[in-house]
C-alpha cells in the first residue's frame, strides 16, 4: 500500500482534498476501506467544508457511507452553514444513504441555512421515498424553511404522491407561507395536486387518522422505534407505523 512506501494516507492538496475524499466521490469502496484501515481521517474537511461522508452521499454510495459512519464519521454537519450529508442525500434521492445517516444519529429536523430541513429538501426535489424515511424517524412534517412548509414545496412542484404522504403524517393544509398562501394556492392552477388538495380540504378527517397522529405525538420521536414492540394486534401496529 501507499503508506508502506512512505506516502501519507492523510496527505492533502492545496484545497485540503484527501485521498479518502477522492475514493468516496468515485465510489471506490475497497480503496476507501483500505484508507480507513490505514488511519485516514474520516472527518477531514476541504476548504469548502466537504467531508468524505458528504462526497459519499452525493454519489449515493451507501457502502462508503456505512464504512465511514462505523469508523467515527460525524453523521451531520458541525454547523448549519456547512454542507449537510443528509440534505445532499435527500436532494438526490439516495434513500439508503438517508436511512444509514438516520440510524447513526443524524438530526432529521436539522435546519440548514438557505435550504431548510431535510424534509423540505425532499419536497423541493420530489423524493417521496427519502421523505418517508425521515417521517418514519419522526421528522416534523411542518418544518421547512422560514414560513414555507414541506407541503407548500410539494404542492408547488405538483408532487401529488408526496403531498398525500405529508398529509397522512399530519401536514396542515391551512398554514400560510410568507406570501400568505396556503398549500393549495401554491399548487399550479388546474394541476392534479390543486384538485387533490381542494377535495382534501372539503373532506372531514377520519377519526382513525387523527388518533394515529396523536399516538405518535404522545410517544415522541425518540421512542417511535418502539412502536412495533407494543402489545397490539398486527393490523393496528401496521396502521400506527404507516405500513
Amino acid at each position: 500500500m501507499a503508506q508502506d512506501r512512505g506516502h501519507s494516507v492523510n496527505a492533502l492538496t492545496i484545497d485540503h482534498v484527501s485521498p479518502l475524499h477522492e475514493a468516496c466521490v468515485g465510489n471506490h469502496v475497497s480503496c476507501a476501506r483500505a484508507l480507513i484501515d490505514a488511519g485516514a481521517n474520516v472527518n477531514v474537511c476541504t476548504i469548502d467544508g466537504m467531508t468524505p461522508l458528504l462526497n459519499s452521499c452525493i454519489v449515493g454510495s451507501v457502502a462508503c457511507v456505512e464504512s465511514l459512519l462505523e469508523s467515527g464519521a460525524r453523521p451531520q454537519a458541525a454547523a448549519p452553514c456547512q454542507p449537510s450529508p443528509l440534505h445532499e442525500a435527500c436532494a438526490r434521492g439516495h434513500s439508503r444513504c438517508v436511512g444509514a445517516l438516520i440510524t447513526w444519529g443524524a438530526d432529521v429536523d436539522m435546519d440548514q441555512q438557505l435550504r431548510g430541513t431535510p424534509l423540505y429538501t425532499c419536497s423541493q426535489t420530489d423524493h417521496p421515498v427519502c421523505a418517508r424515511r425521515l417521517l418514519d424517524a419522526g421528522a416534523n412534517v411542518q418544518l421547512g424553511t422560514a414560513m414555507d412548509t414541506p407541503l407548500h414545496a410539494a404542492a408547488q412542484r405538483d408532487c401529488t404522491e408526496l403531498v398525500q404522504l405529508l398529509l397522512d403524517f399530519g401536514a396542515d393544509v391551512n398554514v400560510r407561507n410568507l406570501d400568505f398562501k396556503r398549500p393549495v394556492e401554491a399548487a399550479p392552477p388546474g394541476s392534479l395536486t390543486e384538485g387533490f388538495l381542494l377535495v382534501y380540504e372539503a373532506t372531514p378527517r377520519k377519526l382513525s387518522h387523527l388518533c394515529r397522529q396523536r399516538i405518535r405525538e404522545c410517544i415522541g420521536r425518540q421512542r417511535l422505534h418502539l412502536l412495533s414492540t407494543l402489545p397490539l394486534p398486527k393490523a393496528l401496529q401496521n396502521f400506527v407505523c404507516f405500513r
